[in-house]
Order: structure tokens, then sequence, then C-alpha cells
């Protein structure tokens, strides 16, 4: 048996490692419940998924196609671009937020939170600026 894809190969190793570890915790705590089998289940059909994807010739070269097509890519980039943008507009608005209520009510725990979120939105502006500035240079 040969191995085509081996980063999916291993994906799906690492997915049924993770939902049979899941489910012996569970066991050893004795708190195993409907999710925990779901949970077992579903990562097991994935991973099981993904190693059948791996040891097939043909199923490999089409998901290596699949991840080298111009418009694949091009879905990508917007979609990382918009979920970027998007976290950083939460991230301010929650942080805005957050500062208002510790204002308001005087509780010290929302400003903290708000100067916590503040940092990772300083950093993703930060990392905007300098992928700008980065890029603008190649060209």
């Amino acid at each position: 048996m040969k191995i085509y894809n081996k980063k999916v190969f291993f994906s799906g190793i690492g997915m049924i490692f993770l939902g049979t570890l899941n489910l012996f915790i569970k066991l050893i705590q004795k708190d195993v419940d409907t999710t925990t089998i779901g949970l077992f289940v579903i990562l097991g059909a994935f991973g099981l998924n993904a190693i059948s994807r791996s040891l097939s010739r043909k199923k490999s070269r089409e998901d290596k196609l699949d991840t080298l097509d111009e418009r694949n890519l091009f879905i990508e980039l917007k979609s990382q671009s918009k979920s970027f943008q998007l976290t950083q507009n939460v991230s301010f608005l929650l942080m805005f937020i957050l500062m208002i209520i510790g204002k308001v009510s005087g509780n010290e725990d929302f400003i903290v939170m708000g100067v916590g979120i503040s940092f990772a939105f300083v950093v993703s502006m930060f990392a905007e600026i300098f992928t700008q500035v980065y890029y603008e240079s190649k060209n």
C-alpha cells in the first residue's frame, strides 16, 4: 500500500487519534454522553475518508489539482481577506463595547478584557501594514 498524499494521510490519522483520545479520556472520567460518541464517530469517519483518499492515486491526484486550481486559490484568497476584515471589525467593536461597559459599570474586569482585545486589534493592524509594505516593495 502506497501513500500518495502524506499530508492528508497524517491529518486523517490525527483525526482518528483525537476522536479516540477524547473517547478514552471520557471513559476514564466516566462522563460519556451522546456528544462524545457523536464526536468520536464524526472524527473517525472524516479520518477514514482522509486516509482512503490519500491511499488512492486517482483521488490524491484530484485533491492536488483542486488545491492548485487558480479559481480555488482566488476563492481562498478572497475568503481569507474578508475573514481578516471581519475579525478586525469585530475585535474593534468588542473592544469599544467592553471599554464603555467597564467605564459605565465601574467594573475593571471589562476594561481589562477590552485592553486585551485592543492588543489583538493592534497586532492585526500592524500585520496589515507590514504585509502591504512588503508587497508594495515587491512590485
